[in-house]
């Protein structure tokens, strides 16, 4: 189950709305900014998602190390999303069953629908969808940073 309520406000907005309840600002947990390694057992599905991503998410500036694994199981995600969606394009959206009691879904749609849900949540998790980049905070730039990568 998710986290329940309202998603919080970034500060940003938080701070252009005023604090009219006068509630304390929520301290925000940060870690610094880096790329993780590219996991060397990812397949090469994986690989060109993690090489096509990468560097957009180095760039705004939301990457760390520690990201490395939830980085790493939606780009293995993305590749068994792609293989089942190959598979389901190669064959019938129906399969015969193995005791010949006539037609049944296709198994690889089981597939298909875990690794979307798993590719969808981290998504979000990642800034991948425009809504995860609309709720998200600007980075404090560093000085070596331009202002504006965001902008």
């Amino acid at each position: 189950m998710g986290t329940r309520g309202p998603i919080p406000q970034p500060d940003n907005v938080r701070a252009l709305r005023g604090n009219p309840g006068g509630r304390p600002a929520p301290q925000r947990v940060t870690a610094p900014p880096a790329v993780p390694d590219l996991p060397d057992w990812l397949d090469d599905e994986a690989a060109a998602e993690w090489a096509r991503v990468v560097p957009r998410l180095d760039a705004l500036g939301v990457l760390a190390q520690l990201d490395r694994a939830t980085l790493a199981t939606y780009c293995a995600a993305w590749s068994k999303f792609v293989a089942a969606e190959r598979l389901l394009q190669g064959d019938d959206l129906v399969a015969e069953r193995r005791a010949g009691n006539g037609p049944a879904k296709n198994p690889a749609w089981q597939i298909w629908r875990e690794a979307a849900t798993t590719v969808a949540a981290l998504a979000k998790e990642l800034f991948l969808t425009p809504s995860a980049r609309l709720r998200s905070v600007k980075p404090e730039a560093d000085d070596d940073q331009e202002d504006d990568i965001l902008d």
